[in-house]
């Protein structure tokens, strides 16, 4: 019994030693239990891209809560359901950071230099989206709980969702988009000597990528809520979209993705309007 114990014991530490296993593992986990958490919550809530928001951002349950304690309770379920997101869409677009910066540590270790594990890299960047994730679900709660009895117009809304969409589609085109997603594509470029040996050098990596991530992706998340389209298709698919963008890391992919949300933006808008009304007002 114990023999066939020793094996398993000793594979464990033996794992941990290894860069890109632990990096590779962990992204898979923590990216598993993102989506689960989600999908969770969405099947509590009844499924549906309005039961989903509802779980992201919960005026019905801030006004309607007996107590402080409930109040702070469904607040604490925004948190949570808006870190859960940034880690199932946000994590997976990181994977050649920090699988990247595992193969360079197994390459030091190989040769006899220290390196850190890539679980503090991705503690670095996952630090940059945990923050922003509660400040975005305070910032949300606040102004759904403000305009809890607004009702738009169903054409209204469709005219503001393909603005939004036409908005981050133009975002995709600007200098600052296509800085953050060259430096992203080139997370090791000029790094001190002796940094994968410092614990604090390459925490300060993963923020850094965090912060270009958010430079590059914000506009694309912030569709996914003004469009109220919180499911986990959607999701799903721009965080694939995400990742791809990501992944090539040069202007020709923003762009391609920018026209790709300017056609959806417009195709939006008219059928939220109608042909019948573009073709008498063109007609004019």
């Amino acid at each position: 019994m114990s023999r066939s114990a020793d094996p398993a014991s000793a594979a464990l530490p033996r794992l941990r030693g290894r860069p890109v296993p632990v990096a590779l593992v962990s992204i898979g986990a923590l990216t598993l239990l993102g989506w689960a958490i989600l999908l969770l919550e969405a099947i509590r809530r009844g499924g549906g891209a309005d039961a989903f928001l509802e779980a992201l951002c919960t005026p019905a349950a801030l006004l309607e809560a007996p107590s402080l304690a409930g109040a702070l309770t469904a607040l604490g379920v925004s948190v949570a359901m808006w870190i859960a997101m940034s880690v199932a869409m946000m994590l997976p677009t990181a994977s050649a950071l920090i699988v990247g910066f595992a193969e360079k540590a197994e390459d030091a270790r190989a040769a006899g230099r220290p390196a850190v594990s890539p679980l503090v890299v991705g503690a670095g960047y996952l630090a940059v989206w945990v923050g922003l994730s509660v400040l975005v679900a305070l910032l949300q709660t606040g102004v759904s709980v403000a305009f809890a009895s607004a009702d738009l117009p169903e054409r209204l809304a469709g005219v503001l969702g393909g603005a939004a969409l036409g908005a981050a589609g133009l975002y995709q085109f600007t200098a600052f988009k296509l800085s953050c997603l060259v430096a992203i594509g080139a997370p090791f470029r000029a790094r001190p000597e002796g940094w994968l040996a410092s614990p604090r050098a390459v925490f300060r990596l993963g923020v850094e990528q965090g912060v270009r991530c958010v430079g590059c992706c914000w506009a694309m998340m912030a569709v996914l809520v003004v469009l109220g389209a919180m499911n986990l298709v959607w999701m799903a698919v721009f965080s694939a979209v995400m990742a791809a963008e990501k992944l090539a890391a040069t202007p020709r992919a923003a762009r391609i993705v920018g026209a790709g949300l300017l056609a959806a933006g417009l195709a939006l808008s008219v059928e939220a309007i109608g042909l019948a009304p573009i073709g008498a007002y063109l007609a004019r």
